[in-house]
């Protein structure tokens, strides 16, 4: 799950419930419970080798390395011995030995690979997450928006929940809300650890008008509007929590099969289909990456521009449809030229490796 839900939760969860903020609660609350879901899964299904559904993927793999040893044994192995090519032989066992210590123990090396690159990768989008642009930071953007249109949207509603009355009691309504806003805000503060100018600001154009009656109209929402905006919002949230979680699943199931890609390594093609699952692997993260920092730089933008309360749903909009779309274009853009360098590269380290071990096995007999 993005950084940008993660904050969102946060910065709701401080606050009063209002009415037309259950929604939007609930979706952020569903999205901090799915990640930390996904985290337990790569524990217990990825990490941990005797998983049943590891073990099975195992299984498989072991299956499928049987049938290719035959296979090896039955047509190169015996051309080998008739040629008497000792060093063909060398090199014909070299490399099936290495896979086996590989899907040896259940995978156990396998599966602490994949932890490896998944905890590069996390900490990759952490870091990127707490970069320094001018004055703030991407984590401290994201914040900055969510809890001041968190904010904004809990003195609306407070507001409106004077709508209903007339005359004098409109105004000592509002009147009677004026020190829960001043909470409201502290809150917010307190929740981002400084001040928040634009809810300041905000705060302070409420009051003014909460003062003179008259111009409250002028810039107080409908109701209509304010729930129509939380659904918005959770429909939007809901987008990209989705998008989120289908690049976790992504990732696991791609992870699944890294036994099966190096089991087929064995198959004398020349091709090295762990190269293409490596490939595969880091366009994935890729994704998460990209994603990760056009989300960021456009919150940064909104923060030292000062508009977070003109562009809450033009974000949203972002991180839900437009982000993940641009993420993905850049993933792909760089996938070709990404392929072949990883292809290249595990194809030349695996070459070299079985060549310095059969020469090592050669000197030794």
């Amino acid at each position: 799950m993005s950084l940008f839900i993660y904050n969102s939760l946060l910065a709701a969860d401080s606050f009063a419930d209002f009415e037309s903020l259950l929604v939007l609660k609930e979706a952020l609350s569903t999205g901090e419970l799915i990640f930390q879901g996904f985290e337990n899964v790569w524990q217990q299904v990825i990490l941990n080798t005797s998983s049943p559904i590891w073990v099975a993927i195992m299984g498989f793999a072991a299956d499928i390395a049987l049938l290719i040893l035959i296979y090896l044994a039955l047509k190169q192995g015996s051309e080998v011995v008739q040629k008497r090519d000792w060093h063909g032989l060398v090199l014909l066992i070299v490399w099936p030995t290495i896979v086996a210590l590989l899907i040896g123990n259940n995978g156990f090396l396998i599966s602490q690979g994949i932890g490896a690159l998944r905890t590069i990768d996390r900490e990759f989008v952490k870091a990127m997450s707490t970069t320094q642009i001018a004055s703030t930071n991407i984590q401290n953007a994201l914040q900055d928006i969510q809890l001041t249109n968190a904010a904004k949207e809990q003195i609306d509603s407070l507001i409106n929940q004077c709508n209903s009355y007339n005359g004098t009691k409109y105004s000592e309504c509002l009147n009677d809300i004026v020190p829960k806003i001043d909470q409201i805000v502290e809150e917010a503060e307190a929740q981002n650890s400084g001040p928040l100018a634009v809810l300041e600001n905000y705060k302070d154009k409420i009051k003014g008008a909460i003062l003179n009656v008259a111009a409250v109209g002028q810039i107080i929402l409908a109701p209509q509007k304010i729930v129509l905006t939380t659904l918005v919002h959770a429909l939007l949230i809901a987008v990209q929590l989705a998008f989120n979680m289908i690049i976790e699943i992504a990732l696991l199931l791609h992870s699944l099969l890294a036994p099966i890609a190096v089991i087929l390594t064995l198959i004398p093609t020349g091709q090295r289909y762990i190269s293409i699952w490596l490939t595969w692997f880091a366009a994935i993260a890729a994704i998460q990456v990209c994603y990760t920092i056009i989300i960021g730089l456009a919150a940064t933008a909104i923060v030292l521009s000062n508009a977070q309360l003109f562009s809450d749903v033009t974000f949203l909009v972002l991180a839900a449809f437009f982000g993940p779309g641009l993420a993905y274009a850049m993933s792909k853009g760089g996938g070709t030229a990404l392929y072949q360098s990883i292809n290249s590269s595990v194809d030349k380290t695996i070459s070299f490796g079985t060549e310095v071990v059969s020469k090592a096995v050669l000197l030794v007999l």
